[in-house]
Order: C-alpha cells, then sequence, then structure tokens
C-alpha cells in the first residue's frame, strides 16, 4: 500500500500544524426497518487529526513527508493499492478526504 498526500492536503497539514493524522474505519449497522434481523455491520473510512498525548494500540505507524499516520487494521484491509488524502472545501470547510479505502460489510 502506497499512501499520497496531494499537496493542497499538506499545505493544510503545514498551515494548521498537524504532524499526526489517525486513519480508522466507522462501525455501524444497516437497517432494513423490517424488523425480520437482516441488518448487517459495516465500516465506513475516516481521518482525523491525533492529539499530541493521544495513542492508540495496535495501529500501524507509517511515515509520509512529515506526518505522521496511524492506521487502524480495518483501514488497511480495506485499502486498495494506492491511498490519497486529499483536501474538500465545501464553501468556507476543509475537510481531508480519503480515496482508495472503501467500505467492509460484515455478515
Amino acid at each position: 500500500m502506497n499512501i499520497a498526500i496531494e499537496q493542497e492536503a499538506k499545505a493544510y497539514l503545514q498551515k494548521s500544524g498537524i504532524r499526526r493524522l489517525l486513519i480508522d474505519m466507522n462501525p455501524d449497522m444497516t437497517n432494513s426497518g423490517c424488523g425480520c434481523g437482516k441488518s448487517k455491520k459495516y465500516y465506513t473510512p475516516y481521518i482525523r487529526a491525533l492529539k499530541e498525548n493521544e495513542s492508540y494500540k495496535n495501529l500501524k505507524l507509517i511515515h509520509v513527508d512529515d506526518t505522521q499516520l496511524f492506521l487502524s487494521p480495518k483501514a488497511i484491509e480495506a485499502s486498495k493499492e494506492i491511498v490519497t488524502i486529499r483536501l474538500e472545501t465545501n464553501f468556507f470547510i476543509k475537510n481531508l478526504v480519503l480515496d482508495g479505502i472503501g467500505f467492509i460489510v460484515e455478515d
């Protein structure tokens, strides 16, 4: 797996003073609404900044340029060969977005 950070995202991270990022998967349940018990657990990828005193077990550390990326095992499992971190701007709100990590659905 190769991880790339696009130039706009690098500039945003540098300006914000962010040096550590967490890439993890958010668990949730599907809901068919019929009460038949066919709900499934699924995971969606997310990325966020890590605080200096924040730490987690079982995360893989990857260095990209001057940024430390901490990836969960589920995020590694769902990742494609190339993962890209880019900056998305909606009006005045800026968010980091992941490309190359998909959903995981469990039976």
